[in-house]
Order: C-alpha cells, then structure tokens, then sequence
C-alpha cells in the first residue's frame, strides 16, 4: 500500500481529534482511579489535570480547528508536500486568530455600547485562551512533524518521497 506524502500531511489534520479522545480517557481513568484509592498521585493528578483541560477546551476550540482543519484541507488540494508542510508549521497561529475571533463574538454579543470592563474581560479571555492554544498547538504539531518525518526516515512506501 502506498499513500502520498500530500495525504499523510492531510491525514494528520485528525491528530487532535485523536488526542482529545485520549485526553478524555485518560482523565476519565484517573477520575475512577482516585475515588476507588486512598492514594494520591501528584503526577497523575497533573497529568490528568492537563488531559482536563484539554478535553473540556474542546469546547473552545472545536468550531475553529474543524474550520481550520476544512479549510487547510480544501487548500491543500494540488499543493506540493513541502509547500502543506511549511503552512501546517504556522497552523496554531491561524488556529488562535480564529479562536480570537470565537471569543469575540461571544464576549461582544449582543451589540452592545463598548466599556473599559468589557474590554478587559475580552482581553483576559483572549490570554487564557490564545496562550494554552498556541501551546497545545505547537505540542501536537511537533508530534505530527516527528510522525512524518519518521515515516519519511523509515522508508515507509510513499509516492513521491525522495529515498
């Protein structure tokens, strides 16, 4: 079976779906975990307090990766790999303007007469919001980059890729 360098790229659109399911999972597992133990585990509860906070983002960042997702999948359409890869690079970038805009809408609905205090809400919720995207962004494309670039190292059968 072969795929194409372009549809690997594609394909890894999908990682932090996957990772929000993990990150359920797992914190879920040691939600049960600790009520039925008389233990705590600090590095479990922060790792299971990251996985939190990433599955209930979900809610944050949902509308705008699938927006994303769909519009680097449509643009990416007769694009060389390197020229996908380089714009997947820069995704957590569009992913925060896009999550900007989210927040703004929502913190500026309905039309309303602007104030200092509506202003500063929107701007503290654009920090917790932005800063823990970019983040989490550049983590999961640095594992979709190690993912490709691993398959591309380990010779996996891909079209197009230079052996």
């Amino acid at each position: 079976m072969t795929t194409k360098p372009q549809n690997l790229l594609r394909s890894l659109l999908l990682i932090p779906y996957f990772a929000w399911g993990l990150a359920l999972l797992f914190a879920y597992m040691v939600t049960v975990s600790a009520e039925n133990s008389y233990t705590a585990n600090a590095v479990f509860d922060a790792l299971a307090g990251v996985a939190s906070f990433y599955a209930i983002g979900i809610v944050l960042w949902g509308i705008p990766y699938t927006i994303l997702a769909v519009g680097l999948l449509l643009w990416s359409i007769n694009k060389s790999a390197p020229t996908i890869y380089k714009l997947f690079i820069f995704s957590p970038f569009m992913l925060s303007i896009l999550m900007a805009v989210e927040i703004a809408l929502v913190s500026f609905w309905p039309p309303q007469a602007p104030s200092l205090e509506g202003g500063m809400e929107f701007l503290s919720s654009l920090l917790v919001v932005v800063i823990p995207s970019l983040i989490f962004g550049y983590g999961l494309v640095g594992v979709c980059a190690i993912i490709y670039k691993g398959i591309r190292y380990l010779n996996i059968r891909t079209e197009g890729v230079a052996k």
